[in-house]
């Protein structure tokens, strides 16, 4: 029974203390902001690559660099949420 519980609960809570239960309702709202973040960055930055591409402002070396960087700013902006909640 518990391994079934366990598989299909969206949100264990491991010690009998109710308060980590608002701890993680906080961390999942940060968690969504992040991502949204993360993705209308992300599609910003593929935009603007790809017009600026096709209207020769940017040589495709110059993107190819521009897209890896913009990847890892979204990457580093992720790890945000390794640190502690505030």
């Amino acid at each position: 029974g518990t391994d079934v519980a366990l598989e299909t609960a969206d949100v264990v809570l491991m010690k009998n203390e109710l308060s980590r239960l608002s701890q993680a309702i906080r961390l999942s709202k940060r968690m969504n902001r992040i991502v949204k973040q993360n993705v209308i960055f992300s599609l910003a930055v593929i935009a603007m690559l790809i017009c600026s591409n096709f209207l020769q402002f940017l040589a495709l070396p110059f993107g190819v660099i521009g897209h890896e960087g913009s990847t890892i700013l979204v990457i580093l902006n992720g790890l945000r949420l390794l640190k502690g909640s505030k």
